[in-house]
């Protein structure tokens, strides 16, 4: 649907003219309402731009916004002259209000630039008020802004080995497993020996003096290679956690800026930070497994991390009188080892009270006892990029539900759900001993005795979450580890003398802050629940990059990623974090890779790496930013090259294929083992995706003004899908051999336009009379089962699968497996052969790659969906199933252009639908052919429509 059709039925709705009872609450436009709302690259005052030409949004407030005019000055004062020094757009004929490129003055490193905006509706001379004023500013753009240099311990400390660090190293590396085979364990045995080696993490601070003027601005720049802490006088500087967000460290590292003025004072200041690993030295949880990225190393051992963890910073201080002061790291600096024995993202934290040192960040200690740094000679990255996703911090608080005792002395923590996240122990509770050591173990699982389980880790982590706290006698209140997380719904203690108290012990959801943008609700609890599981997954796994999983591998594998894509693009605001994404597949390592970032990229995976086309297409759709288009624009191309390099007959034959896709019963899989796919060939699927990408690259092209390209894309295209139907589509059964394969056929435009109807009433057949009830997609099939069902005329079906009884499906995993979170592959468990659950399943048992189903609550139930051809939502469809198994559903979605809702309600056979259409946007109604009165196009503006017999 173009925008030119769209502004033709715009001229053939008439609202007064419709049948029934239509209430219209439409709003008012008010031109003296100013445009609020204001963003710079997504945030609402970034400090620390690189991009020259930094996309602009706002709200417009208006029905429909005919021009703008953008303002920009280096000073508030100018700004206000009318006469700003940076950039006047001009009054600019323009309806979108979303990623407006500054087009003015270049702008240097450091430098404020203060903007506002005001609009116009169509044929009105007098604009709306101008808007408030916002601001953002420059980061350090060239590498030689940075005064300050990358320091490093010039000696780790190692702790020596006692009897409490190697109880807590014999649990991490998993040696006190009696199930362990005799070659596991020789193993286990060395990376016990690896582990007696791993240093502390490390303390550093610099003490220095400011002036007794005024402060007017105070800016610190700074980032790691490895996880940081940073702190001034003793207050931390932010609540970031697990930071900076992982990349590919040796090609680029993310930098935050604070603006710190309320933590400095005249006279004495402290600069401290606190310094662990991260994924920059994760050097043993792999270190046995082939290393992809390494191919071709002269080194004998393969190794995941990049070395010793380093870390910069650089504060600078402006005074009133104009004057600035730079304190940076250097020489200067001093280092301690941390009370952090050991740590790491797979192993966990051990902690030693007796080695803290009180008010070691706020200048309460001395330095005598501390040691130099060593200064770099070089950078440990080629460049310092902005952060500019949302920052990992606790989202949520979780409290335990239960404590469960399978033994004497051992205690194990229910927190009710499955999930990513930090412990607080509350140790004034705990009445430990000077020198009392207790251990958390982390788990998914228990059997019916109270027993964890570690088997769902799988064996790809040579390490077991472990935490381990020695008390000193005079312990703070609480204590949380700092640089490590685990994936639990479990937690079991020992050393403790006597049973804990349910509130001894709470924990926190961890993630990228992504903002949520989301709201489903219906009358139907399961699917509330099966709508939550979705997000409970999703958000476990958001941790600056996309997670597979958060207990075994957390690596940001590509397909899983483009598999439950549409579950956080419409529950959370994810226009940075997907920019973040997208520059880690141009850093990697290989073309088309299955994992980044990372040292575990290996490339050549086409149906997993088709995510960077995709999520590129939908970053595009929902947030309006081109410009990921001209930076990601080469790395695409690569992508497509080396894909159809591989076909073979036009077709793609190579693939990890419908990933984990259910087996008939629960057992061992058929084909394959594993999560091999049984019901859909890899071909198929490869090939699917592969035509989509060209489909997506054509449009691409044409939105970069490369008609050539375009045009070679959609040949591509057109041979992919001509081949695919020769092979595939059986058409007297309008079926392409299972529903993954089909519905793919629909949903990427590959089906003839004429068999469309006959295909997905042969999916329908499929799902009732083959599985009866149920679907048989994998990770790569879900996303798309339940639209084309939906759009078709079987939104029944769509939607009675959700609620179907037994295996594989919703109802089973949550009620008889008792889940809280997607399982990888729930076939792989049959309870019924383990009463005790004693026998626990070795796989994840929190993988959201199966969550893309939640895309269908927003586009199917509520019909909240992006037309074809718009941006940003700013037009969009609404055509919802009213499913007869609902009396009511209550979605919502903010778009960058305020919020869609779109709420209906069953009663007495008739469907009162309320919709509200945000300023500056248009929605296309599309109703079945009964109803087709009311379809067109609607203004911003709440309606409400009575809708008879559907």
């Amino acid at each position: 649907m173009n925008l030119r059709l769209i502004g033709f039925l715009c001229l053939l709705v008439n609202l007064a003219g419709y049948q029934g009872t239509t209430l219209h609450s439409h709003s008012e436009s008010d031109i003296s309402t100013p445009p609020n709302h204001l963003l710079v690259e997504g945030q609402s005052s970034p400090l620390n731009i690189h991009d020259a030409t930094p996309g602009l949004s706002w709200h417009a407030n208006l029905t429909t916004q005919a021009y703008y005019q953008i303002h920009v000055a280096s000073s508030q004062d100018i700004l206000m002259t009318e006469q700003p020094d940076l950039w006047d757009s001009g009054k600019v004929q323009q309806r979108r209000s979303l990623h407006i490129p500054y087009q003015g003055k270049p702008l240097t490193s450091n430098q404020s630039a203060y903007w506002r905006v005001r609009v116009w509706e169509p044929e009105t001379e007098q604009s709306s008020a101008w808007s408030e004023v916002h601001a953002w500013q420059m980061g350090l753009i060239d590498k030689r802004d940075w005064q300050a240099q990358w320091i490093q311990m010039a000696q780790e400390a190692v702790a020596p080995v006692t009897e409490q660090t190697l109880k807590w190293m014999r649990l991490a590396a998993d040696l006190e497993n009696p199930a362990l085979s005799q070659s596991k364990r020789a193993t286990q045995l060395k990376v016990l020996e690896q582990l007696k080696g791993q240093p502390t993490a490390a303390k550093f601070r610099r003490d220095f003096t400011l002036s007794d003027q005024a402060i007017v601005s105070a800016r610190l720049h700074s980032t790691a290679a490895g996880y940081y802490e940073i702190y001034i006088n003793g207050q931390a500087v932010s609540e970031r956690m697990m930071d900076p967000g992982q990349t590919d460290y040796d090609k680029r590292i993310l930098y935050n800026t604070d603006i710190v003025n309320s933590l400095l004072k005249s006279g004495r200041n402290s600069l401290a930070v606190h310094l662990g690993s991260g994924w920059y030295n994760e050097d043993i949880a792999f270190s046995r497994w082939a290393n992809p990225d390494k191919q071709g190393s002269t080194s004998k051992r393969r190794t995941l991390a990049y070395g010793q963890p380093s870390f910069i910073a650089q504060l600078e201080v402006t005074y009133a009188d104009g004057s600035q002061q730079i304190i940076g790291t250097d020489e200067r600096w001093k280092s301690h080892a941390s009370d952090i024995l050991k740590e790491g993202l797979f192993s966990g934290e051990l902690f030693d009270a007796n080695q803290s040192l009180d008010g070691w960040q706020h200048g309460m200690t001395g330095l005598e006892q501390w040691q130099s740094v060593k200064v770099l000679s070089e950078w440990p990255t080629k460049s310092l990029e902005p952060q500019l996703l949302p920052p990992i911090t606790k989202v949520k608080r979780v409290d335990p539900v239960t404590i469960l005792q399978p033994e004497q002395g051992v205690w194990v923590v229910d927190f009710g759900q499955n999930f990513t996240g930090v412990p607080t122990l509350n140790i004034a509770q705990l009445n430990l001993l000077p020198q009392q050591m207790i251990t958390l173990r982390f788990a998914e699982w228990v059997d019916v005795y109270g027993n964890i389980s570690m088997k769902s880790g799988g064996g790809a982590p040579l390490l077991k979450q472990v935490d381990g706290y020695i008390a000193s006698g005079r312990d703070n209140a609480t204590w949380t580890p700092r640089f490590t997380w685990h994936g639990f719904r479990y937690v079991e203690i020992r050393g403790l003398n006597e049973a804990p108290t349910l509130d001894a012990i709470h924990a926190h959801l961890i993630r990228s802050n992504v903002e949520r943008t989301g709201h489903f609700e219906s009358s139907d609890l399961l699917l509330n629940r099966i709508h939550e599981t979705a997000l409970w997954g999703y958000e476990s796994n958001l941790m600056s990059v996309p997670m597979d999983c958060p207990i075994r591998e957390r690596a940001g594998w590509t397909g899983d990623t483009h598999a439950a894509m549409i579950t956080g693009n419409y529950n959370f605001d994810m226009d940075n974090f997907w920019r973040k994404y997208l520059g880690d597949f141009r850093t990697a390592t290989f073309t088309a890779p299955a994992v980044v970032p990372g040292r575990r990229t290996h490339g050549d995976k086409f149906d997993w790496a088709a995510a960077e086309i995709m999520i590129a297409w939908e970053h595009y759709r929902h947030h309006g930013d081109s410009e990921v288009f001209a930076k990601q624009y080469e790395s695409m191309q690569e992508y497509m090259q080396a894909a159809e390099s591989k076909l073979d007959n036009d077709l793609l034959r190579i693939g990890y294929g419908d990933w984990c896709d259910p087996v008939v019963s629960p057992g061992t899989p058929r084909v394959g083992g594993r999560c091999r796919p049984q019901h859909t060939t890899p071909t198929q699927t490869s090939s699917a995706l592969l035509a989509h990408t060209a489909n997506l690259m054509a449009k691409i092209s044409l939105i970069l003004d490369k008609s050539e390209n375009a045009q070679y894309y959609m040949l591509l295209f057109e041979r992919i899908k001509g081949q695919f139907n020769t092979e595939f589509f059986d058409d007297k059964t309008g079926f392409y051999g299972s529903q993954t394969s089909s519905s793919m056929a629909l949903m990427f435009d590959i089906a003839p336009s004429t068999a469309r109807a006959q295909i997905a009433q042969a999916i329908d057949a499929d799902v009732i009379l083959a599985w009866n009830g149920h679907a048989s997609v994998g990770a790569l099939g879900q996303t798309y089962l339940y639209r084309a069902l939906s759009d078709y005329g079987h939104g029944e079906t769509a939607f009675n699968i959700f609620l179907a009884e037994g295996y594989p499906g919703y109802r089973y995993l949550l009620e008889e497996l008792n889940a809280t979170t997607i399982w990888e592959r729930k076939g792989f468990y049959d309870p019924s052969k383990d009463p005790n659950g004693t026998d626990a399943p070795g796989f994840s048992l929190n993988h959201p790659f199966h969550t893309g189903y939640d895309g269908w609550f927003y586009e199917g139930l509520g019909g909240i969906r992006p037309l074809s051809d718009t941006v940003g939502f700013q037009d969009f469809a609404l055509s919802p199933a009213f499913v007869n198994g609902l009396s009511f559903a209550d979605v919502k979605y903010r778009t960058g252009y305020g919020d869609i809702r779109s709420q209906w309600q069953r009663d007495n056979g008739v469907v009162k639908w309320t919709f509200t259409i945000p300023s500056n946007s248009s929605a296309l109604v599309l109703l079945p052919k009964s109803h087709e009165q009311y379809n067109g196009v609607y203004k911003t503006g709440t309606y409400t429509i009575e809708l008879q017999n559907i």
